[in-house]
């Protein structure tokens, strides 16, 4: 049974199952570490052994691992994610503060 078969038959939700369990390019960020480790140490393309979850059993295909290239909007992604990480540490030190007072 190929991948496409198991998703046509076994994926519940309508358009997963209409884009074959596509979900496109995920970041290492976006996915849980367990996950993360898995796709990053596999040598595409491969399908990983099914990972059992409370809500079911996850599949992944993993096609391609997309090295990425530090460019001018990757750059500025980058800063801003950091950015606004560091800004809501402040803001949440300051709130902090006033309700100490």
């Amino acid at each position: 049974m190929s991948f496409y078969d198991v998703t046509n038959k076994y994926i519940q939700d309508k358009e997963l199952r209409r884009q074959g369990g596509y979900l496109g390019v995920q970041r290492r960020q976006d996915l849980k570490p367990e996950i993360s480790a898995a796709v990053f140490a596999t040598k595409p393309p491969q399908l990983l052994k099914p990972i059992v979850k409370a809500k079911g059993i996850s599949l992944i295909l993993v096609e391609e691992i997309i090295q990425p290239e530090l460019n001018d909007q990757l750059r500025y992604q980058i800063w801003s994610e950091l950015f606004g990480e560091w800004l809501k540490d402040k803001v949440g030190v300051v709130q902090l503060i006033n309700k100490s007072k």
